[in-house]
């Protein structure tokens, strides 16, 4: 006959740990005390470790919904009708949300490795990967940039913003960044004037003493432009 309510009570205890750890995490992130999240919570911290017998275990609880959230919108970009304005959005999006949410912030910077059980940090990377070759392919991003690059990229980002945000213009940092993914447009004043670079990947080239100057680092970025001159507009 007590089971029932016993249960009950459980339950009421769980979903109150949980509402307690998001708010804690989204303001301290990953150093949020559990004595706190128990104060929070109003339950003693032996309820906490009852129902989540480690922080990370509470974390990843607290975490996953918007990590799923991040990666469902990515996946919804994926056919989107401009690739580069979907990739860009992207990933200022990412970082606004990870601004207001320490947590979120913390599961990115640690590449979900938290949540290699659940395969997060595999579908998060495949799904940035779609929307960072689909830009590539419009010539919205170098193409010399690996998705591993674009997500420390965006992890600085994340960083930079929160240092930044208190004096500096929201998104600041994040536009700065996402100019590096772009391709060269025009020589850097800062380079010496004989220095030439690869036509696709912008990548120093020898002097070549003989012959004419080379216009590309091998065989794979002439191909690559060779490709892309080929293919109708």
């Amino acid at each position: 006959m007590t089971a029932r309510p016993q249960r009950a009570d459980a339950r009421r205890n769980r979903e109150r740990i949980l509402q307690a750890a998001f708010e804690a995490f989204a303001s301290d992130g990953r150093l949020a005390p559990l004595d706190e999240i128990a104060r929070r919570a109003g339950v003693g911290a032996g309820t906490v470790y009852r129902n989540f017998p480690t922080k990370e275990a509470l974390f990843e609880a607290v975490v996953a919904d918007r990590v799923d959230r991040v990666i469902e919108e990515a996946r919804s970009l994926a056919d989107a009708d401009d690739p580069a304005t979907a990739f860009y959005d992207y990933l200022a999006w990412v970082v606004e949300r990870a601004m207001f949410n320490h947590a979120l912030c913390d599961a990115l910077s640690m590449d979900l490795r938290s949540f290699d059980k659940a395969s997060k940090d595999m579908q998060f990377t495949t799904a940035l990967d779609a929307l960072l070759r689909r830009a590539q392919a419009v010539g919205a991003v170098r193409h010399d940039v690996t998705i591993q690059e674009v997500r420390t990229l965006l992890v600085g980002a994340m960083t930079m913003e929160r240092l930044t945000r208190p004096h500096g213009a929201p998104g600041r940092m994040t536009s700065l960044a996402c100019d590096a993914l772009r391709p060269v447009t025009k020589h850097n004043e800062t380079r010496p004037r004989n220095e030439t670079r690869c036509e696709e990947c912008a990548t120093p080239l020898a002097r070549a003493t003989t012959g004419r100057p080379a216009r590309f680092c091998g065989a794979a970025c002439r191909q690559k432009a060779h490709r892309r001159r080929q293919t109708p507009t």
